[in-house]
Formats: C-alpha cells, sequence, structure tokens
C-alpha cells in the first residue's frame, strides 16, 4: 500500500494540525452528490443532441453524429487540461471549483440559444449566427465538464488513507454518476423527445447551479495537497538531457543519479521512487552524471524516478491506442444507436412510449448491476483458479472488455439487418424517422453487451493507468481514460466520414444516408467488429511484451554519483 506522502492542507492551503480531523466520508460525500449532478446535466444535453440537431437543425444522421462525437471529443480530451492544472498549479479542489463555474456558464448559454431557437420565425430559415452561438455554449459546456469529472475523483480519493478506502470511494464514484445518467435518461430526455427542448437543457444547467453549492458546502470538510508541479516539464527534461548525452554509451545502472530518502521517496514531490528497467535503455543518458552536470540543475541531468516516469509513458502508449479504438464504439451509443432506435416502435401496451434516446439506460443499469456481480461474485470463483488477487490481471481485464465489444458490434449488426428487412417490408421505407413496425426492444441487447464490456474495459483502462504511472501523475492517469474516450469519439468522426466518402461514390446512397432506411449501418457496425479484431490482435502482442511498473524498495536505490565519479568523462 502507497504511503501518501503530500502535506495536507485545508481547502484555503492552511496547513491541518494532526488534532484537526479533514477528509473521510464528511467531504467526499458531497462530492459525490456533485458528481451524480455533473452526469445528471450531461445526460441531459448530449444524449438526445443528435435528434435536437435532425429534427430541430435539420441536420443529417452523418453530419449530427459528427457535430456530437466533435463535442464528445473535446470533452473527454479537456480531461487532461483538468488534471494538469489541478496537479500542477491550483490544486484539485479549486480545479474542480474552477470547471463547474464554466461548466454553469456553457449550460446557461445553451439555454438562451435553444430559448432563442424556440421563439424565432418558423416561416424563416434559422439564422447562421444563432447556430454558432449554439455551438459555443456546447464547446464551453464540454470543457467544463470534461476538465472537472477526473479531478473531482481523484480529490475524492485523497480524502482516505487506505487503497481500500480509495476504492470503495471509486466504486461509490461510478454508481453515483450512473444514477444520475439514469435519472436524465429517464426523466429529461422525456421533456426533449416531447419537443420541449428550452426545458429539457434549462434543467440540465439548474442541476448545474444546484451542483456548485453542494460542492461548496463540503470543502471545508476536505483535505487537499499542495501542487506537485509540472509532470509534462520533468518529461521535457528528460528527452533534452537524454539528446545533450546522445553520444554516450547507455550507462549501466549503479552509474546513474538519483536522490536517497530514507522512506523511498523521490525528489518529486509526493513520489515514491521507481526502480531502474532495462527497456528504453537510450534515456538513461538522461541520468548520467558528467562533470559538467549540476544536480541541482534538471535541465542537465534527471534522476532516475524521473527518467522511469517517462519509460512509463512510452510503455502504456499501445493501449493508449487500443483504448482510442475501443471507445470508437462507445461513441455508437450516443449516435448510430439513437439513429436506429428513432426509427423503431417504443411502446409498452398503449400508454408507456420510451423515447429512443432513453435506451441507454440499459447500459447504465447493465454496469452498475454487472460492476458489484464482478467484484463479489467473478472475482472470487477467478481467484480461486488463477491464485491472482484480482482474479485477472487489469491487462487481462482489458481485454476481455475488447473481446465483449466484436460481439455487441456483430449483435448490433445482425438488428440492424432486421430492422432494415422490417423496413423494407413497409410502406414507410422512404419516410425518414417513420415508425417502423419493430420493437426498439430489438436494440436491448446490444445495449447490455456494451455495458458489460464498459464493467470490463474502462474500469480496467481506470486501474491500469492509475497504477503504472508514477506517484506524481496520478490525477493525469485517471483522466486517461477520458481522453482515450475523447480520442476514440474523434476517431468515429473520422471513421463515419471517410466510410461515407467512399460509399457515396458514384452516386449512391452510401451506409449512412438521411433515410436510414435505404441505407447500411449492418455494414458500418461489421466495419467495426473487423476493426476490433484487429485492435485485439494489437492488444495481445502489446501485453504480452508488457512489463509492469516497479517501485523501488524504502531501502533500494541507485547510490548516488558524484559529479567528478572516477571514470566518467
Amino acid at each position: 500500500m502507497a504511503v501518501e506522502v503530500h502535506e495536507v492542507v485545508d481547502w484555503r492551503f492552511r496547513q491541518v494540525s494532526p488534532k484537526r480531523r479533514l477528509g473521510g466520508w464528511r467531504g467526499s460525500f458531497f462530492m459525490l452528490g456533485a458528481a451524480c449532478c455533473g452526469y445528471l446535466a450531461f445526460g441531459g444535453i448530449f444524449f438526445n443532441l443528435v435528434l435536437y440537431l435532425i429534427r430541430v437543425w435539420g441536420e443529417s444522421p452523418s453530419t449530427a453524429a459528427n457535430d456530437l462525437t466533435n463535442l464528445l471529443g473535446t470533452m473527454f480530451f479537456t480531461a487532461l487540461i483538468g488534471a494538469f492544472l489541478g496537479d500542477a498549479y491550483l490544486g484539485r479542489l479549486w480545479t474542480v471549483l474552477l470547471f463547474l463555474l464554466i461548466y454553469l456558464l456553457g449550460c446557461v448559454l445553451l439555454g438562451v440559444a435553444v430559448t432563442l431557437q424556440e421563439h424565432a420565425d418558423v416561416t424563416k430559415p434559422l439564422p447562421n449566427g444563432l447556430k454558432t452561438f449554439l455551438f459555443a455554449a456546447l464547446y464551453i459546456t464540454a470543457v467544463g465538464n470534461g476538465s472537472y469529472e477526473p479531478v473531482l475523483a481523484s480529490l475524492g480519493g485523497d480524502q482516505f488513507e487506505t487503497t481500500g478506502e480509495k476504492t470503495t470511494f471509486f466504486n461509490w464514484f461510478f454508481v453515483f454518476c450512473n444514477v444520475g445518467q439514469l435519472v436524465a435518461l429517464t426523466f429529461v430526455t422525456y421533456f426533449e423527445n416531447n419537443g420541449q427542448w428550452a426545458l429539457g437543457f434549462w434543467i440540465s444547467g439548474g442541476i448545474v447551479l444546484i451542483s456548485l453549492p453542494l460542492y461548496m458546502v463540503g470543502a471545508p470538510f476536505c483535505r487537499q495537497f499542495r501542487p506537485g508541479g509540472n509532470p509534462f516539464l520533468r518529461i521535457s527534461q528528460v528527452f533534452v538531457c537524454a539528446l545533450r548525452k546522445k553520444a554516450r554509451v547507455s550507462p549501466r545502472g549503479n552509474d546513474l543519479y538519483e536522490v536517497q530518502d530514507g522512506g523511498g521517496l523521490s525528489a518529486i514531490p509526493g513520489s515514491r521512487r521507481l526502480s531502474h528497467s532495462k527497456q528504453f535503455r537510450w534515456l538513461d543518458r538522461a541520468a548520467l552524471a558528467t562533470n559538467d552536470d549540476e544536480k541541482a540543475n534538471p535541465w542537465r541531468v534527471c534522476t532516475v524516478t524521473q527518467v522511469e516516469e517517462v519509460k512509463c509513458l512510452i510503455r502504456i502508449a499501445p493501449f493508449l491506442i487500443a483504448g482510442v479504438l475501443f471507445n470508437t464504439i462507445i461513441a455508437q451509443l450516443t449516435t448510430l444507436f439513437i439513429e436506429q432506435g428513432a426509427t423503431m416502435d417504443g411502446h409498452i401496451g398503449h400508454h408507456f412510449n420510451i423515447p429512443p434516446g432513453s435506451m441507454q439506460v440499459f447500459t447504465v443499469l447493465t454496469s452498475v448491476l454487472f460492476t458489484p456481480f464482478y467484484d463479489y461474485i467473478l472475482v472470487p470463483l477467478l481467484r480461486k483458479r488463477t491464485g491472482h488477487e484480482k482474479g485477472i490481471t487489469t491487462l487481462q481485464r482489458m481485454g476481455w472488455g475488447i473481446v465483449i465489444s466484436i460481439i455487441a458490434m456483430v449483435v448490433a449488426a445482425v438488428v440492424e439487418k432486421k430492422r432494415l428487412n422490417a423496413a423494407r417490408a413497409s410502406p414507410l421505407i422512404d419516410v425518414p424517422f417513420a415508425v417502423l413496425p419493430i420493437s426498439i426492444y430489438w436494440l436491448v441487447p446490444q445495449y447490455v453487451i456494451v455495458g458489460i464490456s464498459l464493467v470490463f474495459a474502462i474500469v480496467g483502462q481506470m486501474d491500469f493507468f492509475y497504477t503504472e504511472l508514477s506517484d506524481g501523475m496520478r490525477s493525469v492517469g485517471i483522466s486517461l481514460p477520458l481522453v482515450c474516450r475523447g480520442l476514440g469519439s474523434y476517431a468515429s468522426t473520422l471513421l463515419v466520414t471517410i466510410t461515407t466518402h467512399i460509399t457515396t461514390s458514384g452516386g449512391k446512397l452510401g451506409w449512412i444516408p438521411r433515410n436510414l432506411n435505404r441505407g447500411h449501418i449492418d455494414y458500418f457496425y461489421w466495419l467495426l467488429a473487423v476493426l476490433m479484431a484487429v485492435t485485439l490482435v494489437f492488444y495481445l502482442i502489446a501485453a504480452h511484451f508488457y512489463s509492469y511498473l516497479r517501485v523501488a524498495p524504502a531501502k533500494e536505490g541507485v547510490e548516488e554519483v558524484e559529479l567528478m565519479r572516477k571514470g566518467s568523462s
């Protein structure tokens, strides 16, 4: 279990006396509430956005899908910005507050834009300036939402001392986030599917407004740590130092510079020393002390731990690529899956009709229910068979997530073929988004299977990137699954664009036309299944050659090299 080594301070960065107890569930409970509110607002804005852009602004399905995936890509990619600011400069508590305010600003501007659209003259085309204003508001909302989430999760983990307590918090964080999404899917999207778009977006903004005082009420009970410095600056220093000494022979482990600390701490605030690894030996030159070096100058010589930080990033790069490709599947939840559902009958009996956007409730419910099943039933069974503490390794867990995502795409392709057959047998085939004589509940299996894949892949990614980076990059590590999701959204946009360009050549309608009944989304799903199969092969090769991070024991360490070490020149 890692020992917390930062100096504990309160919400105003005042040192905390031993008699003053901060942290624990008192403060983190309010963070869970803020997370729930944030995800509720996220669902109310983004779950039905594709349908809003199609029905109100007249966009084609492919254009609307690309607009949404670009927004989601921006939102998840900015997670890295929030993590960076929280770790390096502002502190996590104040970083969360800053981006919650930006999130609220975006929601207010979005509500204004949609209200203006609803009061516009219906006899005239909607002005382009209004659409520009709408998308500006959406992007501000995306930046605020994406930046605060990983920092909030990190801050919540900071409230606890032991690994077990931290894990419990992260489990509840996952549950509360999904509860927020459930409320959005069953309540907010109801108004939006009835054409009350402004009301739905204003409700989302109101929920974010509620999250602010909820978060601030808990702030005095929270503890935090002083910012530990810029991790990207340390990475740059390693490459600069290695390039300065590129002509030198790769050094041996006992020739490398490392600070000594009886408790096993490194020169990086809050980080334990990392053991020297034999991979990427050319980077070791950065830690080679020479006659001209000054240990006080990190642009001349770096520590072994600093070099190993960079090696960690290089080692996890293949899994980041696999994570990006996996998230092209997740992007379909808020794009093509919804567009499919908009043409299908959502009635249960004569009175209840489930909106297409609310079908994601099956993914969310599956993730929430399958998580405790995995932890309390599946893991103990696997542990008896494998002897591994977690049942299977984190790499195996992520790999199974990829396998299950392939199954999801195969099922989606088969169901879409059935929907197309129903459309071709119906007189409504040439009426876009007309309700066809086929139940929307045929889509349930693909939503459920994607939910199971999330438990394996996304939670596995959080665990992997958190544990396989150094202590000084923990927030950055937690943000990487969201960055993968953002880049996956961009990849989905690119894939849809390329597919549409190729399949519409020669005047053809293409696979994803405005009228889906004349298209072939099933072919697109088969394409995704093949892409993920190739990703799985790539992933298995990378996992086979991967070396896990090793933290140096307290008594272990590379002996500090004297600047005038005999034999160095």
